[in-house]
């Protein structure tokens, strides 16, 4: 039996389908967080309840009866994607990412450890890094995090804990620093999907600084790829991206060519807890995990437009 907990959300659901579509027992917790669409989640969940061996619990992961359910099973392995999202909103609300980010992933561990799982994957993030200078691009794992955000400290806490347990322990726990992850199911209120709906519906763009900060975009798939490999035979801390970096103002040429539209930009001030450039030395998940991107922007792009569109077409509606 396979636990993913943040089963509703754009990388949680991914991963579900694909384990469930392997043919593998899996067991979703999620607690419908309103940071962003109920609405979106629960079309998740719909797809994941067309598999009949998928087990859903709505909760949070901090109750105990939410564990003890899922614990319940013989579980081994935990993919731990839930968490609190979004870097400025950790700004206007540090503490509660404390709780659910810091002492959530604390409870699921122990929960782990006392039933014997053999592995622990945790989803941390590339926001560990801070601001780091183009001299020392690219990010390493090896490198020194400096979290410049109460979100970013979150994930790098989790990462603490994990290594933690491993030691301590001796429970089997791989870390997992994603990039800037696009595709089908993103959040309304990440770039990609921003940007998409708002050319769709011929409204303005809002570009953070002058468009030239960088960031590593990886798509989902290569993605859930990548973290399978992990569960397999991953050990510590790995960066998964795509080893590239583009320009906001290259992504915003990519959308135009795609959805063969004139884009209507206009430049804003760069918002508090914005790093300039992330760009992920993948070396280590290549040659201990085989990991390897090959997804292209523009293939990703199309196909993240095209899930979009339809929703659009279906009548839901994105903030």
């Amino acid at each position: 039996m396979i636990l993913v907990t943040g089963c509703a959300g754009f990388i949680g659901s991914h991963l579900a389908e694909t384990l469930l579509g392997q043919g593998k027992q899996v067991i979703g917790i999620d607690n419908f967080d309103p940071y962003y669409s109920i609405e979106l989640k629960k079309k998740n969940i719909e797809i994941l309840k067309g598999f009949g061996n998928f087990h859903f619990i709505e909760g949070d992961i901090f109750g105990d009866d939410v564990l003890n359910s899922a614990f319940e099973n013989e579980v081994s392995v935990v993919y731990h994607l839930a968490a609190s999202a979004g870097v400025r909103n950790s700004i206007k609300h540090p503490t509660f990412y404390c709780r659910n980010d810091i002492l959530g992933t604390a409870k699921l561990l122990e929960y782990s450890k006392n039933n014997n799982v053999k592995k622990f994957v945790f989803a941390s993030s590339s926001s560990v890094y801070g601001e780091v200078s183009e001299e020392e691009l690219p990010m390493k794992e090896t490198s020194n995090p400096k979290p410049i955000s109460p979100y970013s400290l979150s994930k790098l806490n989790g990462e603490m804990w994990c290594q933690l347990y491993r030691e301590l322990y001796g429970l089997d726990t791989v870390m997992l620093r994603y990039f800037t992850v696009y595709g089908p199911r993103q959040r309304p209120d990440e770039a990609f999907t921003k940007f998409i709906t708002k050319i769709i519906k011929g409204e303005q763009i809002q570009i953070y600084g002058d468009g030239e900060q960088t960031r590593d975009f990886i798509f989902v798939r290569d993605i859930i790829n990548g973290t399978l490999l992990a569960a397999e035979k991953g050990s510590g801390i790995y960066n998964l991206g795509g080893g590239n970096r583009i320009s906001v103002n290259k992504m915003v040429s990519v959308l135009r060519s795609v959805m063969d539209s004139e884009i209507n930009l206009i430049n804003i001030e760069k918002q508090q807890g914005d790093v300039p450039h992330t760009c992920a030395d993948i070396s280590k998940a290549r040659n201990e995990l085989g990991y390897e991107p090959s997804v292209s922007l523009e293939e990703g792009t199309r196909m993240h437009v095209e899930w979009a569109k339809k929703l659009i077409n279906d009548r839901f509606v994105f903030p």
